[in-house]
């Protein structure tokens, strides 16, 4: 198989990042490309609204996203995109490099608030926004051909194991 390009997205406590970063551990010159890395390189809090301002920022995350990606790719890498990552992103990292393989990570509701409380009182989102997210990848179409995964009763490991037998679909 040639090089993948595998996104990984969801709403917050679906466990994007600790998958990917499991996941790219296990697969031979890869990376892992976590969207909150390169959203907290914005000194200012990163607007996460639709707002003019947030929108550009928005896409220029895409933008560097997408750039990457695309450097790391043509030097022969796996490349795994992490994050919530809205539409506006999407579609500038799409400018930039083709999404070989996609994945939605979506537990039940239920399960995303009860992981949202046991994080640390600085990186829970609270009830009201993880509702809010969890409504956006539950019915937006810009989702529809992502695999969905709902890994409410998985462990980290299962659906790791459950994205490369039924996503990548080889022997990585």
């Amino acid at each position: 198989m040639s090089n993948f390009v595998l996104a990984i997205t969801g709403p917050a406590g679906s466990g994007k990042s600790t998958v990917a970063s499991r996941l790219a551990k296990r697969i031979e010159k890869c990376v892992n490309i976590d969207a909150d890395y390169v959203k907290h390189m914005v000194a200012n809090p990163f607007i996460y609204d639709d707002s003019p301002e947030g929108i550009v920022q928005w896409e220029l995350l895409g933008d560097n996203i997408g750039l990457i990606a695309k450097n790391f790719n043509r030097s022969s890498y796996n490349v795994i995109i992490n994050g919530y990552i809205n539409e506006p992103a999407w579609r500038k990292i799409l400018e930039h490099i083709e999404l070989t393989h996609k994945v939605l990570l979506l537990p039940e509701l239920e399960e995303v608030i009860k992981r949202d409380s046991l994080r640390q009182e600085s990186d829970a989102m609270g009830e009201d926004a993880i509702r809010v997210h969890h409504d956006y990848f539950s019915n937006s179409h810009f989702f529809d051909d992502f695999t969905n995964i709902d890994s409410t009763a998985h462990t980290d490991q299962e659906t790791v194991d459950d994205i490369k037998k039924n996503v990548l679909k080889n022997g990585l």
